[in-house]
């Protein structure tokens, strides 16, 4: 999955120019950098041009967006309509609630379910459609440890069962380790690519880029 010749300018500003990536299709390929280096206007850009290009696109943002007049089954219902036949609606939702442990709270609506809860059913929306691609953008950054630790074991899990490629936008420490097949270190003006690390050597980027945490962030 290959991005190339990415432009942006803001104001003045040149974010972006003729900047290429490859991302690794079916793998979790995590940014990171300082913060407004320019990875979510990045994730924007893919979004973009993968729709033009026809394929299911899903984000997954630090907010849930859920509509609070209405219970969980409706909000998953508008997205799945898009996707499935009515008589099938149902049985794709109660399929995707089971995956995420939630299958109970299916009538529930949002301001019944805790934060880590809704955080899981946003995560199940974006999963509605088995789309190409997941942006997220800080997904779990407003979560406490518990319900953080939940999220990260339930995307490793959730994985296992699809090819989807997820692009993550993080600063998180335990993401990064945890869920990246694949990190890049983006950074300076125009952006460009610092570092990248697979495998072990993940461990490694992360511990010498955190020696300084408040200049990470």
């Amino acid at each position: 999955m290959i991005i190339k010749n990415i432009n942006f300018k803001y104001n003045d500003n040149e974010i972006y120019k003729n900047f290429n990536i490859e991302f690794k299709r079916g793998k979790i390929n995590c940014i990171i950098g300082k913060s407004g280096c320019g990875k979510t206007t990045l994730l924007n850009y893919i979004s973009q041009k993968y729709c033009f290009e026809n394929k299911k696109i899903a984000f997954v943002f630090q907010n849930d967006n859920l509509i609070p007049w209405e219970n969980i089954y409706v909000n998953l219902k508008i997205i799945a309509k898009q996707y499935f036949d009515k008589e099938k609606i149902e049985k794709e939702i109660d399929k995707i609630l089971k995956d995420i442990g939630l299958i109970e709270f299916k009538n529930s609506y949002p301001n019944e379910l805790s934060g880590g809860m809704r955080q899981r059913i946003n995560f199940a929306r974006a999963l509605i459609g088995s789309p190409d691609i997941i942006l997220m953008d800080e997904p779990f950054k407003s979560l406490d440890i518990k319900s953080k630790h939940e999220m990260i074991n339930l995307v490793m899990e959730l994985r296992k069962k699809s090819i989807v490629t997820i692009i993550l936008v993080t600063h998180s420490i335990d993401e990064i380790i945890k869920l990246s097949d694949i990190v890049y270190l983006l950074g300076g003006r125009p952006v460009r690519i610092l570092e990248t690390a697979e495998g072990v050597k993940i461990k490694n980027i992360v511990e010498n880029l955190y020696k300084s945490i408040d200049e990470f962030n």
